[in-house]
């Protein structure tokens, strides 16, 4: 096994997480380098283009995944949002249960999928019916936010 740690969808973040950490394996499905309409230079830089949705890795190669999908259903294809978080496809239903099952393959037994969500326009609910399990904790209404963080465990079978 190579790194221990995946996050596949590592464009812009909300949030820290250390993006020179050796055990870690940064994919995206894009690169991108550009400067933003305020001026600002942005870039995403993953380690690999991977597609979250077909990751090219082997089932239970990674014990720790992290997933922060784009949350946005409606962008203008070169608004800033767009660029800096990606947008959802229009089947995101579709595409999100794909994204779930492909971090739950690579996942190993006993390991954790770290899952963020920023509730804009679609329901955590709604997406949670994509995952292929039931959450074992994460924050309750976030107070003065809308964005979730749940934990899911991947047991041994049997």
């Amino acid at each position: 096994m190579g790194k221990p740690i995946l996050d596949p969808c590592c464009g812009s973040k909300m949030f820290h997480f250390d993006k020179g950490n050796p055990d870690v394996l940064f994919c995206d499905s894009r690169r991108v380098a550009t400067t933003l309409c305020d001026g600002r230079t942005f870039e995403v830089a993953p380690d690999m283009i991977a597609d979250v949705a077909a990751l090219p890795f082997a089932d239970g190669e990674f014990s720790l995944v992290v997933f922060d999908p784009p949350h946005l259903s409606k962008a203008g294809e070169k608004g800033w949002q767009a660029i800096k978080y990606g947008k959802l496809p229009d089947d995101w239903k579709a595409w999100m249960t794909k994204a779930f099952a492909e971090c739950w393959r690579v996942l190993a037994p006993n390991g954790t999928l770290i899952f963020k969500w920023y509730e804009y326009r679609i329901k955590l609910a709604e997406v949670l019916e994509c995952a292929p399990a039931v959450p074992i904790c994460g924050n309750h209404r976030p107070a003065n936010s809308k964005t979730h963080w749940l934990v899911f465990f991947k047991p041994k079978k049997g």
